[in-house]
């Protein structure tokens, strides 16, 4: 229903810059360099190409770190902090979206001449809110512009902020678990140098496998997703609701399947596992976790890539014994978007889609029920929420119902459109006929105004409300001309697929399904049970081949996912 890929983080007048690809230990005593090292390294340029062609220069050093051949200084290694929940403020998020590559220029991105800097009090210390993340610190006798680049086998990555300070704090995320990684830190054309290693992960973190990976066919960027750690007991397909002992949890994967940065929010257990997280304009949105018993559960929370929040929902649907649930959603307007689930008297549960600002204010509401009244004999959750895409410059939403399809409204004084209905228990209702197979039950609908197609992840029925002799999960998409929707294009539908799961695949829970930018598909298939693991795969969609493989272990579950540009980092190029 999406999907933001790339959001430009806002700058911080601070000085505080964030790195996305560094890890989490700290290195010991901070290194002071004192003495300028012209030309020894150059200096990274965002955008345009070059080569390191400076010679070194000399340095002198204080405090106590030890000086090198070429100029640079390093910090002697320490231990990592593993603290993993969450804390006060830290850092603050500022930096500009980085692009995939980045590259070393002769001339430079730091500082506005070639007149030495000189760099003093260098230090590393861990992030205490993520082992993938730390804070490179130093300062400047004149103002200059803040660069650090990173790497285990040399510098792979940068990350530059313009703005000229004489304090300069980056905060670094983004790189492995338990590796050493050199760092160094840029202003002008002096360089110093330290180095970094990362904690151990959380056990409730896990390391992906990829599987497939065909570079040249995928879209490049890193996944971000929740994942939720059930109990194996808890695990046969379609017999329970996965409910985790552990709090809500988001996670961005590498193209390699490795973790590069974390958030567990705070420590209420995920319930039902539909987290839903997003990249925002200041760092991730994560989604509450379902209330089922009316009690306390965590709520929605816009975090930073150090771990603070920046907005967590304190309106009155978020309040102890309410039961907000599956989406969190922000918008154009700097708003967000949520879920109530609201249950009458005589038992039937009914969505109901709020707009809450920063400040906690309902400022819009539409009810389900003003448009689709649910049909006679229906009990309990007949409906069952979970999506809502709303495009305020169009005037369009459209409200999600996993069982019964999905309502297209204005947004502006809300007017019924159309309802498009799922075959699972829409019981004759809805405005849109099929031609081709007709969706089932649904997670999540992307809706593309370009081509007036919409994209479906359609689980395949439930057991309680539309039984099958069996079930298959599938992705679909729909092109509407009129009141027909068309079936454009189904997956796996009779494409060959690279072994038997895609053909046994059952996600009974959750779904995903997102076009990118390169036109091919990214989906998330969560399954939680002993015999199959949850996917995430990326299908041309064109031929139907799947080009992109992400595999969780056993008993490891995700909601949704969605590819990104590498939060502000940019590659090096040799």
């Amino acid at each position: 229903m999406k999907r933001i890929v790339a959001w430009q983080i806002l700058l911080a007048s601070s000085g505080t810059a964030l790195l996305a690809g560094c890890s989490a230990e700290s290195d010991g005593a901070p290194v002071e360099s004192t003495g300028a090292t012209q030309g020894a390294v150059g200096t990274p340029s965002a955008s345009t190409g070059g080569t390191t062609t400076g010679s070194s220069g000399a340095t002198t050093t204080s405090g106590s770190g030890t000086a090198s051949a070429t100029g640079t200084a390093s910090a002697t290694t320490g231990s990592a902090s593993t603290t993993t929940g969450a804390s006060g403020d830290v850092g603050t998020i500022s930096g500009s979206g980085g692009s995939d590559t980045g590259s070393v220029s002769s001339t430079g991105a730091g500082g506005t001449d070639d007149t030495p800097t000189i760099i003093s009090e260098l230090s590393v210390e861990p992030n205490p809110n993520n082992v993938l993340s730390c804070f490179v610190s130093w300062k400047t006798d004149v103002p200059a512009s803040s660069i650090v680049q990173f790497g285990v086998d040399g510098y792979e990555w940068e990350i530059a902020d313009s703005a000229p300070v004489t304090e300069h704090r980056v905060l670094v995320i983004g790189m492995h678990a338990q590796q050493t990684y050199s760092i160094q830190a840029i202003s002008g054309s002096t360089s110093a140098e330290a180095s970094f290693t990362t904690g151990e992960l959380p056990d409730t973190i896990p390391v992906g496998s990829v599987t497939i990976h065909e570079e040249a066919s995928t879209q490049p960027g890193w996944t971000l997703m929740n994942v939720q750690q059930i109990n194996s007991s808890n695990g046969a397909v379609g017999s329970v609701i996965p409910n985790s002992p552990y709090p809500p949890q988001a996670v961005i994967y590498d193209e390699a399947g490795e973790p590069v940065w974390y958030h567990i929010s705070g420590s209420a257990p995920d319930n039902g596992g539909a987290i839903d997280v997003e990249l925002t304009d200041r760092g991730v949105l994560i989604g509450p976790s379902w209330n089922s018993g009316l009690t306390n559960a965590e709520p929605p929370r816009e975090v930073d890539f150090a771990g603070n929040i920046l907005w967590e929902c304190e309106a009155t649907i978020c309040a102890p014994g309410e039961s907000v649930s599956h989406h969190a959603g922000k918008l154009s307007n700097g708003n967000y978007v949520l879920i109530e689930d609201v249950t009458t008297a005589d038992g039937i549960k009914n969505p109901i889609f709020h707009e809450v600002n920063p400040d906690n204010e309902i400022v819009w509401t539409l009810a389900w029920t003003d448009f689709v009244a649910p049909p006679a004999g229906v009990t309990g959750d007949w409906c069952h929420g979970n999506s809502i895409s709303i495009d305020i410059e169009r005037n369009e939403v459209y409200a999600n119902c996993r069982w019964f399809g999905v309502l297209k409204t204005t947004y502006e004084n809300p007017t019924y459109q159309w309802l498009m209905p799922a075959a699972c228990a829409s019981k004759g209702e809805g405005d849109i006929s099929f031609t081709g197979s007709q969706m089932i039950d649904t997670h999540d609908p992307e809706i593309h105004a370009d081509d007036s197609t919409i994209l479906f992840f359609d689980n395949g029925g439930w057991t309680t409300r539309c039984a099958k002799d069996e079930y298959h999960s599938r992705v679909v998409e729909y092109k509407l001309e009129g009141n027909t929707a068309t079936l454009v294009w189904e997956f796996p539908g009779s494409f060959s697929v690279p072994d038997a799961w895609y053909n046994d695949w059952y996600s009974p829970y959750w779904g995903d399904a997102d076009r990118l930018e390169n036109g091919n598909v990214l989906v998330a298939a969560g399954i939680l049970a002993s015999t199959m693991e949850s996917r995430v795969f990326e299908v041309s969609k064109a031929d139907g081949k799947v080009v992109w493989e992400f595999r969780l272990p056993n008993f490891y579950g995700m909601y949704r996912a969605e590819r990104i540009v590498p939060p502000l980092v940019r590659r090096i190029e040799p």
